[in-house]
């Protein structure tokens, strides 16, 4: 049964979806694509948001056909029990190698910029509480968190950035399109990290209000996080060039370091852009957090959620410290992002629809 507290709005959703989608991939999705395409990242960008938008509705699609059961439920329906289970721990551990990932690209961002003496250690294990904390309380205390914290987030980075257009080289976007077509997919493959968060729509489905609302919800959701990917990206390779941002670890925000504001107008703009990150990867850790211990309630079919927030945070908090630099940090990341992201993000969906369509199973309306 789905208490009160698990219900939410599909506008809800739409704002869960974006402050989970940008997270830890923000930084760096600029470098990301210059190394690929090169000139043509915001074209990549668009492709990778267009895919992702078809995927996303497909979920929503299977997910729509079990209006009342989440991914445990109706996998088991489609593809047998036992390959249903394996599923399902494959499904927690991915959504806990993001929740470790997340914590450690936000303890290394901290510690360089914020906090140089403080351990990373002690990083990672605050946020980690910070979030079994929220996580406790269940789904709807966390989209209202999603709802405060999303101007806070968009608005501010969206006005920061306005200083810095008359910096804009549009020959720095030149020549378009002079990439071979495998090049080219290479490279919206390469934003699979920076989209990875709507896979939430597999468990998510039977706590909406209205259900029906939720396609627009949906759209909106993708369209603005490939909008707003796209607009940091204008910035970022417009003002540097595509060979200066492929070379940069973080240029997200050495453009924040370099954009030249009024005096009269702020002064520690750095410190104000870290805030407001924080802000953002937080709300991507909690979301997978959340629904990891989702999964993993519906798995064992326990009554409560919240006993089971508290037992994943050492297994998280392990992950997180396995890579022993930052380097090896993104290999993993880009590891988990070209296998397990590529896999629940494409090719489960496409399996588990083409079993919906082969035993006709589901809500006929």
């Amino acid at each position: 049964m789905i208490k009160n507290n698990d219900k939410i709005s599909s506008n809800q959703v739409a704002i869960l979806l974006f402050t989970t989608m940008v997270g830890a991939g923000i930084l760096s999705l600029p470098a990301d694509v210059s190394k690929e395409v090169g000139p043509n990242g915001l074209l990549a960008i668009l492709g990778g948001g267009l895919a992702s938008l078809f995927f996303a509705r497909l979920i929503l699609w299977i997910s729509s056909k079990f209006p009342t059961e989440t991914f445990s439920e109706y996998a088991s329906k489609l593809v047998t029990k036992p390959v249903a289970v394996v599923l399902s721990i494959v499904l927690i551990f991915y959504l806990s190698v993001f929740v470790s990932l997340d914590v450690r690209i936000f303890g290394e961002v901290l510690k360089i910029y914020l906090l140089p003496s403080t351990p990373i250690e002690t990083i990672i294990i605050t946020m980690l509480f910070a979030s079994a904390y929220l996580v406790r309380y269940g789904l709807e205390p966390i989209a209202r968190m999603s709802e405060i914290l999303f101007p806070i987030m968009v608005i501010p980075l969206l006005l920061l950035f306005l200083p810095a257009l008359s910096d804009v080289d549009l020959t720095n976007f030149l020549p378009f399109m002079r990439v071979s077509l495998m090049k080219f997919l290479k490279g919206v493959f390469v934003t699979t990290y920076s989209f990875v968060g709507f896979e939430l729509l597999y468990m998510v489905f039977p706590y909406v209000i209205d259900q029906e609302k939720l396609k627009k919800s949906v759209n909106a959701s993708i369209i603005s996080t490939t909008l707003f990917y796209m607009y940091i990206c204008f910035f970022v390779i417009g003002i540097f060039g595509y060979k200066e941002t492929k070379e940069q670890l973080w240029p997200f925000l050495t453009l924040i370091k370099s954009i030249n504001f009024p005096v009269f107008f702020i002064e520690n703009v750095e410190g104000i852009v870290m805030a407001i990150w924080t802000f953002t990867i937080f709300t991507s850790i909690y979301s997978f957090h959340y629904f990891a211990v989702l999964v993993l309630s519906k798995l064992i079919k326990a009554r409560e959620h919240s006993y089971l927030v508290l037992p994943l945070i050492p297994p998280m908090y392990l992950m997180a410290l396995i890579p022993d630099s930052i380097v090896t940090l993104y290999k993993y990341a880009n590891l988990v992002s070209q296998y397990l992201s590529i896999f629940f993000i494409s090719f489960l969906p496409i399996i588990l629809a083409f079993f919906v369509k082969l035993k006709g199973l589901g809500d006929k309306k």
